[in-house]
């Protein structure tokens, strides 16, 4: 023990050599440390922003090219549609059924394309819409415009590369529609106020209108196929010596949120229309 002791007082000046340079080893880590940190703060704070926009701009092509791949499985879907089709019963044409007979022809007769909303207006009375798409892409007047939701209008004017859209917020628009709970035929119509809300014409006072009850396109245009959806009744009302219910149809398409929209092409439609013309002339 005493040999312990005595060399510890021969030695102390060593342990507290060794001591203090422990500590001054562990104070330099510890700045050194610190600096490291520092440093990576500062080049943290610097790349952040950058790696944070890459990553949203990855992002945004990733999902761009996600988009692309659902509007082409919704178009795809959508061309299948019963109401794309009629069939070919020797010269009579009628809408498929699941009970159509092996002596029809299934034949198409609505085919489906799309286009992004770059410009629109909703806050006048003759609103319109604008589509990246034009004659180059196939798109001619009076093609009528679909949202995912709905109805949204029809072609009006084209041009190489972009086309303009009559909406149905616009005074000028009418649309043939039809309630098929009730199976009547209207016209929408928009009075200039509220783009969300339009007004059905043309059905007598006597018929029974619920809330809710769906207007869907009649069909009896060249333009639209049967059976899309336009909106769904909010407010039905009478006035006295009235032979018209007044009818508000809440718009199924928020046009205040549009940004890509379907185009529908009648594959027929110069047939039909050169019909419909020899009736006129008569």
């Amino acid at each position: 023990m005493n040999n312990l002791i005595e060399f510890l007082k021969n030695n102390f000046h060593h342990f507290i050599a060794i001591v203090l340079l422990a500590i001054c080893f562990a104070m330099m880590g510890h700045s050194m440390s610190y600096s490291r940190y520092k440093i990576a703060g500062i080049c943290q704070s610097i790349t952040m922003p950058i790696e944070k926009s890459w990553g949203s701009l990855i992002h945004r092509l990733n999902m761009g090219k996600e988009n692309e791949q659902l509007i082409q499985q919704n178009i795809a879907l959508l061309r299948e549609q019963e109401n794309m089709f009629t069939t070919q019963d020797d010269t009579i044409l009628t809408q498929m059924s699941e009970t159509d007979s092996l002596h029809t022809k299934r034949i198409r007769l609505y085919d489906y394309t799309y286009a992004h909303v770059t410009y629109l207006t909703t806050d006048r009375p003759f609103n319109y819409i604008i589509i990246d798409k034009g004659s180059t892409d196939g798109i001619t007047r009076d093609m009528a415009v679909l949202s995912p939701a709905g109805v949204v209008g029809v072609v009006s004017d084209v041009s190489k590369h972009f086309s303009s859209v009559l909406p149905i917020p616009h005074i000028d628009t009418r649309i043939s529609a039809e309630i098929p709970s009730i199976s009547q035929v209207g016209t929408v119509i928009w009075d200039g106020t509220d783009p969300d809300i339009a007004n059905l014409n043309d059905v007598p006072q006597h018929l029974e209108i619920n809330i809710g009850d769906s207007i869907l396109t009649s069909g009896y245009s060249t333009i639209f196929p049967k059976g899309i959806l336009i909106g769904t009744v909010k407010e039905v009302s009478t006035e006295k010596n009235a032979t018209f219910l007044n009818i508000k149809v809440k718009l199924a398409t928020d046009f205040k949120n549009l940004s890509m929209v379907y185009v529908v092409e009648n594959l027929y439609r110069s047939e039909l229309d050169t019909l419909k013309s020899n009736f006129k002339n008569e």
